[in-house]
């Protein structure tokens, strides 16, 4: 019984000690991120300001390209920036822009305007 008693009386301490931390770290984990946090110009203004995003299959689409080249070429370090939604790739239509005129800069300075073949 004296182990009985023991344990209980060291869960009841325990258990005031989760309620008196669960408390104060619930309520403020609940209104940190209400500090920073102006709905009515999230949903106005920056829903606006959100620029293009293709998804790979998309960009594969548009340049005519299979989507392994893409592939092939982001792993050779080689080829558009992009990011990670969930387990899919996106990439943002200006970066296209800027990787696609990185190529063309690149195959320019390969076979300079003019020359004889």
């Amino acid at each position: 019984m004296a182990s009985r008693h023991l344990l209980g009386t060291s869960g009841s301490r325990i258990g005031q000690a989760r309620m008196v931390f669960g408390r104060s770290r619930r309520l403020s984990v609940r209104v940190a991120h209400l500090f920073c946090m102006d709905t009515a110009q999230l949903h106005c203004d920056n829903i606006d300001t959100l620029e293009a995003v293709l998804t790979l299959g998309e960009l594969a689409a548009r340049l005519g390209v299979p989507a392994q080249t893409l592939y092939d070429l982001r792993s050779q370090g080689r080829g558009p920036r992009g990011f990670r939604v969930g387990r899919q790739l996106r990439f943002r239509l200006g970066e296209v822009e800027a990787w696609l005129r990185r190529l063309e800069d690149d195959d320019a300075g390969r076979h300079p305007a003019g020359g004889s073949r």
